[in-house]
């Protein structure tokens, strides 16, 4: 006995609520997005604290670039950057700051030797400034860069690298900032927007809830047709089969009452000649 209940409670249909399953539809997708939103904030923000320093980076390699000159006997490349102006590029109070400058040759002209140099297809062209991530002393750092190419008017003498690297301690700090700056909002957001949901769906569902009241008040004998136009467009083909099922079963009651009318009227005089017989009997009866 206990094995067929279990049977029957397993093998059962769950009901369902047609509420909780449109707000798991909407919610869910809702929930599963936000992660998806965190993460494009992340790039979005990493690109916009980007920008700023990197156009910093470009001036930097752009003003060095400009220190690279020919000697008088234009036989040599010069590099000669100030003391000052040395000091001055390097001074930074949140993050280290490199630059290098390479002859034609791979000689050091002014710099560090050890900031890594760009892929031979990197190279680019005269005073063209390009960006790239790299590494330096363990640290990630974004390097700016450019080849400048000297030339006289007979020969080629060649072309100069000229670099400017930064580590990226600034661009976090930003791109953290415009994180809370988006996530925060998005913490008091959410609860928000979850609430007018669910009240979008107590009102949505709030036309279902005032047909099953119309229903309860009816009498038992009042089989009249619902009103189609009072409920939302999507109950209504629910509506139209209840209306249906009423003129069915008003059809059927009808046909019962007439059956039971013309029975009773074809049993009448039957009843009526045996009511007679026995009176007759009981007459012949009592003169005997």
């Amino acid at each position: 006995m206990k094995s067929k209940n279990w049977q029957r409670s397993f093998f059962r249909r769950e009901q369902r609520s047609l509420f909780g399953e449109i707000l798991d539809w909407m919610l869910t997708p809702l929930l599963l997005l936000w992660p998806v939103s965190l993460a494009l904030t992340w790039l979005v923000a990493q690109g916009l604290a980007n920008k700023p320093f990197d156009r910093a980076l470009v001036y930097n390699v752009q003003a060095l670039a400009q220190l690279v000159k020919l000697s008088p006997d234009q036989q040599r490349i010069q590099f000669n950057l100030p003391q000052p102006a040395s000091e001055l590029l390097r001074a930074d109070d949140s993050d280290l700051v490199y630059y290098q400058v390479i002859g034609p040759q791979g000689e050091l002209l002014g710099g560090d030797r050890d900031l890594p140099q760009p892929q031979d297809d990197e190279k680019s062209g005269s005073y063209e400034v390009k960006i790239r991530d790299d590494e330096m002393r363990s640290l990630e750092v974004r390097v700016a860069y450019t080849w400048v190419t000297l030339a006289t008017e007979k020969t080629h003498v060649g072309s100069v690298l000229v670099q400017v690297a930064e580590t990226r301690e600034k661009r976090s700090v930003l791109a953290t900032e415009i994180i809370k700056g988006v996530m925060l909002p998005q913490f008091a957001i959410l609860p928000l927007a979850v609430l007018l949901v669910w009240l979008a769906l107590v009102r949505g569902i709030k036309p279902l809830s005032q047909l099953e009241e119309r229903i309860r008040a009816r009498k038992s004998d009042d089989l009249s047709p619902l009103d189609e136009k009072a409920v939302p467009l999507e109950v209504a083909p629910l509506v139209s089969s209840v209306n249906d099922l009423l003129g069915r079963l008003k059809d059927s009651i009808s046909t019962q009452k007439r059956f039971l009318a013309d029975a009773a009227h074809q049993l009448k005089t039957p009843l009526a000649g045996l009511r007679m017989q026995a009176d007759l009997a009981q007459r012949k009866d009592s003169s005997e």
